[in-house]
């Protein structure tokens, strides 16, 4: 009976396996330019669930200093006003992260509480390209000092908890650098979390919106050993304009 039980668990976990693999297919580059020293590639990320173009920006060197996976590449209010992330994104890639960040809107306030921006599967997706593609300090790997604190983060996460894919219609919200596919190992990370779109809990998206994300940017440096930041850098943002800079210096909390 107990071998039985071991087997029943071996072909579940390789079925999961399985599925994990077919959730995001082959990702093509649409294009590959500079800002500096920092390569931007346009990716299109593809799977059952559809397609996305991406933006990935990635400090010119062999070893990046952190990763960040970003949900969403622009806010949207309900008033029409908008705030564009890629600013954002760049001044992480210059500081010496890899960056990524999916094109699509979030909508603040969500029409739905629950499920409103969390579709899970592009996030994860963009999560599984990051990991593949690039080389983080340490292995990524926390580093703790001697009283056995973390004091360097490897990766971080902006955006809201998101719907699993492994469940969409039940929508169980999920970190996507910790989701239930964590069993498996090969794309679980212990990460940062700065909550933006969240409707539960402590949620940046209003300090975000009025100052396009410095405090956010700086508590990232913080955590994940970047080059100090001190304004947003003024790039290309996904409306083709050019960004304001900021220059708030709280931290997030």
């Amino acid at each position: 009976m107990r071998v039985h039980s071991v087997a029943i668990l071996v072909v579940l976990a390789a079925s999961f396996a399985v599925a994990q693999e077919t959730l995001c297919d082959a990702t093509s580059a649409l294009a590959v330019s500079r800002d500096g020293s920092v390569i931007v590639q346009k990716i299109t990320l593809r799977g059952k669930w559809g397609r996305n173009e991406a933006t990935v920006y990635l400090p010119d060197k062999e070893i990046a200093e952190g990763a960040v996976v970003f949900s969403h590449s622009t806010i949207h209010e309900d008033n029409g006003a908008s705030v564009d992330l890629l600013p954002f994104a760049l001044t992480l890639a210059h500081a010496g992260a890899a960056v990524i960040v999916p094109e699509r809107s979030l909508i603040w306030p969500p029409n739905d509480a629950y499920k409103s921006n969390r579709e899970g599967s592009v996030v994860v997706c963009a999560e599984h390209w990051l990991i593949d593609h690039t080389k983080v300090f340490n292995d990524g790997k926390p580093i703790v000092n001697d009283k056995n604190i973390v004091v360097r983060e490897g990766y971080a996460y902006l955006g809201p908890r998101v719907c699993d894919p492994v469940a969409p219609t039940t929508c169980n919200l999920t970190d996507p650098f910790a989701r239930e596919d964590a069993a498996i190992w090969r794309y679980y990370r212990p990460s940062m979390w700065v909550p933006v779109g969240e409707t539960e809990g402590g949620d940046n998206t209003s300090r975000l919106i009025s100052d396009g994300g410095l405090q956010a940017a700086r508590w990232l440096q913080k955590g994940l050993g970047l080059a100090p930041i001190t304004v947003l850098i003024a790039g290309p943002t996904s409306s083709g304009s050019s960004s304001k800079t900021s220059s708030f210096a709280n931290d997030v909390h």
